[in-house]
């Protein structure tokens, strides 16, 4: 892989994270902000209290998916770890696919809804994890899945085998975006108001990619807002940005929408919200759920959702271009953030790649 291509992999994880943050928890307000006068009729989910850790176990071998072969299906006694989860604590999986079933996002959130806080945690999708597929990176995860014999389910499954390695346990819902929700929904709410730096111009034939954003306070429709979110280098005689420099950017998109999704005026937008959502965004939750959470989420300030993105000790460089986990520094953030358990998850609760 060459380094231009290297940093289109980068640029795309970083860019596809944020618009799956913006439509997801987006869909979550809405549920919250627009049908808060139905909240005391909503139940809280249950999850139980006490949960098994079982020892991670690879349901893929190296010809694909094999169904019989999910968990451990009779583990000794010694093996299985108890845990006590924390009450009103619940995790999600949200991921993104291309039209290839690769997965380009991967992120896992918590919610808290007794300290009122919110995490999430990316994972690139170069990252090297133990797996016994020949690509063994979570970019193939739900295609291996899907592809080799369990359709949908078999793609989740694989998918969340592989999370659980990192983190030491299976979040309690999935989400699966589809991106061309971000684009409508910012056009659904009229479009949202940035403050453009400086003149953002840019153009990429080969990608089909030509932004010509002027500098200064505006409001941006959709298409706009993607390319002010993908935004790095530019034409000759225009300024460069780093890719921190754009994380603010997106952050910037991030708060435009939420501020835009719960204003008044969102109440007139929900038949076409409602429609995005069906079209664009796949769930194990319940709709009963999402509002649930939805009304909780409408309770967080913007300071309580933190995003962080796994710790890893560099790139194995090439030809694989892994990014190769920081065991240690991964079990301080997930048992510092998004660990649904009172106790700590340790070292051998995960099976994380040397």
């Amino acid at each position: 892989m060459n380094k231009r291509k290297k940093n289109s992999v980068a640029r795309k994880f970083i860019f596809s994270c944020t618009l799956t943050l913006v439509v997801l928890l987006g869909m979550m307000l809405i549920g919250g902000g627009v049908y808060s006068g139905i909240q005391s009729l909503v139940r809280p989910p249950v999850i139980p209290a006490y949960v098994e850790i079982r020892p991670h176990s690879h349901i893929a071998g190296p010809d694909g998916y094999s169904r019989e072969n999910i968990g451990i299906i009779f583990p000794r006694e010694e093996d299985v770890t108890i845990m006590e989860r924390k009450p009103y604590f619940y995790t999600f999986l949200f991921f993104g696919i291309d039209n290839s079933n690769n997965t380009d996002v991967i992120m896992v959130g918590a919610l808290d809804t007794v300290e009122k806080e919110a995490y999430l945690v990316s994972v690139p999708r170069d990252t090297r994890i133990k797996t016994e597929r020949r690509l063994k990176k979570p970019v193939s995860s739900y295609a291996v899945g899907r592809a080799n014999g369990g359709g949908h389910e078999g793609g989740i499954a694989e998918l969340t085998s592989d999370v659980k390695s990192l983190f030491g346990f299976e979040p309690d819902y999935y989400v699966r975006i589809d991106y061309r929700a971000f684009e409508r929904a910012v056009d659904s709410v009229g479009g949202v108001r940035v403050n453009v730096a400086f003149h953002m111009r840019y153009d990429d034939p080969i990608d089909n990619l030509h932004i010509n954003i002027p500098a200064g306070a505006q409001i941006l429709n959709g298409k706009q807002a993607i390319q002010f979110a993908r935004y790095r280098m530019g034409n000759p005689g225009y300024q460069t940005i780093t890719d921190y420099q754009r994380v603010a950017n997106q952050q910037q998109i991030v708060r435009a929408m939420f501020n835009e999704l719960m204003t008044p005026a969102t109440i007139a937008r929900i038949p076409e919200l409602i429609g995005i959502y069906r079209d664009h965004v796949y769930t194990d939750m319940s709709h009963s759920e999402m509002l649930w959470f939805g009304g909780q989420l409408t309770h967080l300030r913007e300071t309580t959702l933190s995003t962080y993105t796994i710790p890893t000790l560099g790139t194995s460089g090439s030809p694989s271009w892994f990014e190769l986990p920081d065991r240690d520094g991964i079990l301080e953030l997930v048992n510092r953030t998004i660990s649904p358990f009172v106790d700590e998850i340790t070292a051998e609760m995960v099976s994380i790649a040397e």
